[in-house]
């Protein structure tokens, strides 16, 4: 809920999507300015890069102790930001996609309460500038060797947003009548007919941040001001255009899972077990990207542990008789892992259902089929027939859809919509999850 809310909160500040909302409230010391934080490269083009926490300050890796002292935080003034929402919403929706007609019913309360007060905390680029160019940046520094050796790309965050009080943000739901899409996740995922939840921000708190990219040369660094895609911290990196998106990504899809084909049907079964648990806890599903991660980037051998019963199958078959990991299994796996922390935790637990009701195949079919409409550099229209699906079906099917962005709507058995090419990456993520779950299924 913490991420929820900072995920909205940045947007009403920052509609542009420069501000970045911190993901955990436990994690939010990490991301004030000055911190440093690293992002991963992309495995696949259609990934978000996500910043990530490390243990460090710019003032910790700087030759110059007189220049780390004169890096001073600012702040500016207060911000309220208020909203409320408690309504209530019921009778028959109808529209229209290319002639065809879309109708239903439901009977929808939401409400949600926020009054927060924040102000600006920021550090003056000039003072940036001076302690890496006159200051230095130690180029062996144990933190600043390894982020090389592994190739992640080092960021300074310039900028926060901090509570000036302890905040609770609170919402509540309730859905009845005819279930589709949002009154349907409401019912299925939010626990009977209605849910009602609250969390309690502190004072002090980081919500959002922005973030300047460090450069790296043999003898100097620097901040990068004008972010530069394709551009890494340590090197420049090769920028891959690809031109057919929509066949791309089923051939890349087809080689990573390579391995996942290959499984004998008892594995491919444990596999499809412990990844059904990892999709209904999210906390699993970070430990067990991290230790895979690890183990990949690590020299030598590592040794995959189960933190918890659940993921102890999947562990062990990771890794041969003499301890060590099975390369290319693993990252068969961690491309899986990629793509479910992509989706949102809604889509993750309807997904699961999905497998359950064995529609994931289906499913699979009609999102490629979107796909091939190909809207990643404009928008498209499309109608996809769903036949096979039944009334319940089609409503997971097509909640599982639109919470990737595309707007979509049942149309008898069809489902009717919209795709615009800020929404295709976001359906790539949930074919390549939809890929890997079918694949284990059969």
């Amino acid at each position: 809920m913490f991420h929820k809310a900072t995920k909205s909160f940045s947007k009403e500040l920052d509609p542009t999507g420069d501000l970045i909302p911190v993901r955990s409230v436990i994690d939010q010391h990490h991301f004030r300015p000055l911190c440093l934080v690293q992002r991963k490269r992309k495995q696949s083009w259609w990934q978000t890069s996500r910043f990530q926490r490390t243990e460090y300050k710019l003032s910790d890796v700087l030759l110059s102790g007189d220049h780390a002292a004169k890096l001073e935080v600012h702040g500016s003034g207060s911000l309220t930001v208020m909203d409320h929402v408690d309504g209530k919403a019921e009778g028959n929706i109808g529209g229209g996609v290319e002639e065809t007609r879309v109708e239903a019913a439901a009977a929808v309360s939401m409400s949600h309460s926020r009054s927060v007060n924040v102000r600006k905390i920021y550090v003056h680029s000039q003072l940036l500038d001076s302690a890496t160019r006159d200051g230095k940046i130690n180029l062996q520094h144990e933190f600043i060797k390894q982020s090389k050796m592994i190739q992640r790309d080092l960021f300074v965050i310039h900028e926060a947003v901090e509570t000036m009080e302890e905040t609770k943000f609170e919402e509540s739901s309730n859905a009845e009548g005819n279930i589709f899409y949002d009154t349907w996740i409401n019912l299925k995922l939010k626990g009977g007919r209605g849910s009602k939840k609250a969390i309690i921000i502190p004072q002090s708190c980081i919500l959002a941040f922005r973030a300047k990219q460090l450069l790296f040369g043999e003898r100097d660094a620097s901040i990068l001001h004008y972010p530069s895609k394709g551009r890494g911290t340590f090197v420049i990196s090769k920028i891959i255009r690809v031109q057919d998106k929509s066949k791309a990504i089923q051939h890349e899809v087809k080689e990573e899972f390579v391995e996942f084909s290959s499984l004998s049907a008892m594995l491919r079964g444990k596999f499809l077990t412990c990844f059904l648990v990892i999709m209904r806890e999210n906390d699993l599903l970070q430990e067990l990207e991290l230790q895979l991660e690890e183990a990949l980037e690590g020299t030598g051998q590592f040794e995959l542990k189960a933190g918890k019963p659940e993921l102890r199958d999947l562990v062990e078959n990771l890794q041969d008789s003499s301890g060590d990991i099975v390369t290319d299994l693993v990252k068969a796996v961690l491309y899986f892992l990629y793509a479910l922390d992509e989706l949102t935790e809604e889509q993750l637990i309807l997904l699961a259902e999905s497998v359950e009701k064995k529609i994931v195949n289906i499913q699979l079919a009609l999102v490629e089929s979107i796909l091939d409409k190909d809207f990643s550099r404009r928008e498209k229209v499309f109608t996809i027939e769903a036949k096979l699906l039944s009334e319940e079906e089609l409503n997971i099917t097509g909640a599982i859809i639109q919470l990737s962005g595309v707007a979509v709507q049942k149309s008898g058995s069809s489902l009717a919509g919209t795709g615009s090419p800020a929404d295709f990456s976001a359906l790539c993520a949930l074919y390549v999850a939809l890929y890997a779950l079918n694949t284990l299924s059969t």
